[in-house]
């Protein structure tokens, strides 16, 4: 961690630069950097391809955020969250702003991301004192300086307050994305919901929904944040395990059942996704 109090011509800024340890970073959600500036002079701040999502809320002043092509104005009681991936800008106006934010990044956070989006949820959105998600800043900034031996559980707690607040402004169905491609995504899900023990290629896949597999496969992993061949996976070994659990089926039978042959094949995925082969697994829930 680096703890940095800046002054300078444009910003008066303290910031935290985190390090999560590397448990956090594989099975949590982590901080990556805190903190909060107080514009000195007009000025813009420019990123992309990080990998990171950002969260800001704008404590007084006002500015201007440009993101995925569009300007949105913003202003006292305002709130930022994006996907640093993207190509995007702040910067204030002459009415200098001071805001806190909060990067922040984990395994699960895309799959958020995109069902906020998918909900309707807004780059930019509004909310009164009454609902600042201030309290949650100031816990984890809190926590993130201290030396507390589980603070990285902690980090990931507060990161999912921060989550489950943003996610409370997400529904804006008025703005969600357009309806074509989301009822195909939304129909290829139930399709791969039924179908999951026949042989299933992208190919076939195509003819069925009358689009190209890579525009399939792109719009699929962009509005789910997996594969078509990963989520299918994860059906199959979801019944699989219902089948260890709940039948007297063989383990070639069940694998068979899901999808998923030969023997040897069915066993290293099941290990893959489990981390137990499915006997052990059986074992484990008699």
């Amino acid at each position: 961690m680096e703890n940095q109090l800046f002054q300078g011509e444009y910003v008066s800024s303290d910031r935290l630069l985190y390090t999560p340890s590397e448990f956090a970073k594989s099975n949590l959600m982590y901080l990556q950097e805190i903190g909060r500036l107080t514009a000195q002079k007009p000025h813009t701040s420019k990123r992309q391809n990080l990998s990171s999502f950002l969260f800001i809320y704008v404590r007084s002043g006002s500015g201007y955020i440009d993101y995925e092509g569009k300007e949105y104005a913003v202003s006292a009681g305002d709130c930022v969250f994006i996907n640093c991936q993207n190509l995007y800008s702040h910067r204030t106006s002459n009415d200098l702003w001071s805001i806190e934010w909060i990067h922040f990044n984990g395994e699960s956070i895309l799959p958020i991301y995109l069902k906020y989006r998918e909900r309707g949820g807004q780059a930019v959105f509004h909310t009164d004192e009454a609902g600042s998600p201030r309290g949650i800043w100031e816990e984890l900034n809190t926590i993130a300086r201290s030396s507390d031996y589980i603070r990285d559980i902690r980090i990931n707690e507060y990161l999912s307050r921060l989550l489950t607040f943003l996610m409370s402004f997400s529904w804006n169905p008025e703005a969600a994305p357009e309806s074509g491609s989301k009822s195909r995504i939304n129909a290829l899900k139930e399709y791969l919901d039924t179908h999951y023990q026949e042989k299933i290629t992208l190919d076939g896949l195509s003819e069925i929904f009358l689009t190209g597999k890579y525009t399939l496969s792109r719009s699929f992993k962009e509005q789910t944040g997996t594969s078509i061949i990963n989520y299918l996976l994860v059906v199959r070994i979801t019944h699989a395990k219902q089948m260890l659990r709940f039948t007297d089926m063989t383990v070639e039978e069940i694998g068979y059942n899901c999808g998923i042959t030969p023997l040897y094949y069915f066993s290293r995925m099941f290990k893959q996704i489990e981390g137990v082969s499915p006997l052990e697994y059986r074992m484990n829930w008699k």
